[in-house]
């Protein structure tokens, strides 16, 4: 088909980073023009804030030299006093008179002219402070019409009409979890132990994926040590054969290992497709790509060759392209048909370029797990990157720098998106494949699920429903309850530990022949469950086709009539 990709790499550097640009532009100026800014006023107001910001680096400099002069002066003048004191018996007359009128004329010049010219300084400096919070005031009242028109949903729309390929979700609705679970298999004990910070849903030619970041806890261990110092005393004979005592002295340390929780947070992308349902492989990055004169990249494969040999222990079979084997290590796999089906001669090629290529994308920085019809990328350049979209980023009370910051960022967000979902992309069976449901079509009910529901607790802030005693990170879960058409009260369980010191006594033997007991002291954590409740409502009337965005920001303002409310992605939610 026209729309399908086949060579993500090629189609970004050539198609998709241009018209990307193109309708990040395109998407600001339209807002620009509905938000009305009057772009001369806004440029003119931040021209003089930027000149007064340069005459306040100014004026800031003349009084970090003016404070030096005046500490330099103090110094000198105690410097003075404390010379003519210590000397004063030895000074003559015109010693002591010229001492004494050095230090008299440093305290005149420090009290007639320094601090005079410090207060002026400072007192410009507040009265020029003052004229540029009230210049950023009216720049932020120029812009509010336009930051006020920034939405959750602004990227994904932007990367829907870049990509045709591409759809995003108002938001992870509780459908799309169905469709996950009951067409291909999606396992649910993988939230049992996670919270779900945020994530955003969508399709590829009909078929589902979450691009989600998930906070995990594993019970780790932590290392604790403490010490005693003992004194003991030995009576010794010197060189001349006399005995003397000779005291000694000695640091014992010991240490305590216990329980110790801790957080990990990871961002994968998560895709159904029916394409090979019984294949499961698990892939690493490696780095291997391009590296055939490595030893690494050797060694490599020569194990893949005896593990192809070796049909006792293993039913893997190397495919031709073993360049492709080697970077793409699926070597684990269940199922070599169903692998050969899915992986053809120009996906592997399209996978290989992808693995190579560190300058227009990221490389083979990614991990590819399959099992059956769940596809997981994770990819390591999604890990520092917060991608819940959140509007705030792009406000700004400067026109041209929210211009620039909007186009910026949006190009960052579309770069890290598009190369996460690109080794799917590299893989025609799935974008060949479409779900039953979305060739026939069905109405898509509008009801959220449980990750967008501990995504809002996520965004709304741990310590909104922290235990009172919990002093780790909690692992947020949710529970829906009073569910009235698009209203209904989320309770929220934050699990977490609070800490009880311990003490420890460890016997360790010392020089002194003795054994002793080295105190460390040490921490318990026991688990704590903390609760609070949120009440939401599903604001599904910002679906409506033709509406602005001035439309949009009316409507919210007048459900959001409460000061304790807040708006995420669809959700306007209050806590109970």
């Amino acid at each position: 088909m026209d729309n399908d990709i086949y060579d993500p790499l090629t189609e970004y550097q050539k198609v998709f980073r241009d018209r990307f640009k193109r309708v990040a532009e395109q998407t600001f100026d339209e807002l620009a023009k509905e938000a009305n800014v009057d772009v001369k006023a806004n440029r003119i107001t931040c021209s003089k804030i930027s000149s007064n910001n340069t005459e306040l680096s100014l004026l800031k400099s003349q009084i970090f030299r003016w404070k030096a002069w005046g500490v330099l002066l103090i110094i000198a003048a105690v410097a003075g006093v404390v010379a003519i004191i210590a000397f004063w018996n030895d000074l003559t007359d015109l010693g002591k008179c010229l001492f004494s009128l050095i230090v008299f004329a440093d305290v005149v010049f420090l009290f007639k002219k320094v601090r005079p010219q410090l207060s002026e300084l400072k007192s410009e400096r507040d009265d020029l402070c003052n004229v540029i919070d009230k210049l950023t005031k009216e720049a932020w009242s120029q812009m509010a019409p336009l930051n006020r028109l920034y939405d959750w949903d602004i990227l994904a729309r932007m990367i829907s009409k870049t990509v045709p390929r591409l759809e995003f979700d108002p938001y992870f609705t509780a459908q799309r979890l169905a469709d996950l679970k009951n067409v291909y298999k999606w396992d649910d004990s993988f939230n049992s132990d996670r919270s779900v910070i945020y994530a955003n849903s969508g399709l590829i030619n009909g078929n589902p994926f979450v691009l989600c970041r998930t906070r995990k806890m594993i019970m780790g261990t932590k290392i604790y040590t403490g010490s005693k110092t003992i004194y003991w005393t030995t009576r010794e004979r010197d060189s001349d054969g006399k005995y003397h005592t000779v005291r000694h002295s000695q640091v014992l340390t010991a240490s305590v290992e216990a329980d110790y929780p801790e957080y990990y947070e990871k961002t994968r992308l998560i895709y159904g497709n029916t394409a090979a349902p019984d294949l499961i492989f698990h892939r690493k990055h490696s780095g291997l790509a391009g590296k055939e004169h490595s030893l690494s990249y050797k060694w490599k494969k020569f194990r893949l060759h005896n593990k192809a040999r070796n049909l006792s222990k293993s039913d893997y079979a190397m495919m031709t392209n073993e360049e492709f084997e080697v970077a793409f290590d699926t070597s684990n796999r269940n199922d070599n048909q169903q692998f050969a089906l899915l992986f053809t001669p120009l996906a592997q090629g399209n996978m290989l370029k992808l693995l190579k290529d560190g300058y227009i994308g990221y490389g083979d920085n990614f991990d590819f797990d399959k099992h059956r019809m769940i596809n997981t990328i994770t990819p390591e350049h999604l890990q520092n990157l917060d991608l819940d979209m959140n509007p705030q980023q792009y406000r700004s009370f400067d026109f041209d720098k929210a211009k620039k910051n909007f186009n910026y960022i949006n190009s960052v967000y579309f770069r890290a998106i598009y190369f996460s979902l690109a080794p799917l992309l590299c893989v025609p069976m799935y974008q060949q494949i479409r779900p039953q449901h979305e060739i026939y079509g069905r109405d898509m009910k509008r009801h959220s699920s449980f990750w967008e529901h501990e995504a809002l607790a996520n965004y709304w802030g741990q310590n909104h429903f922290a235990h009172s005693s919990c002093v780790t990170d909690c692992i947020l879960k949710t529970k829906q309850s009073n569910a009235i058409n698009d209203s209904s009260t989320i309770t929220v369980y934050a699990y977490g530990y609070k800490s009880t010191t311990r003490l420890t006594y460890v016997s360790k033997y010392g020089g002194d022949g003795k054994f002793h007991n080295v105190p460390v002291y040490w921490d318990e954590y026991t688990p704590v469950t903390g609760e609070g409740q949120i009440y939401i409502k599903e604001d599904n009337d910002m679906e409506k086709s033709g509406i602005t965005q001035q439309e949009r920001v009316a409507h919210i303002d007048r459900v959001l009539d409460k000061s304790d409310m807040t708006l995420y992605r669809r959700h306007i939610a209050s806590r109970v």
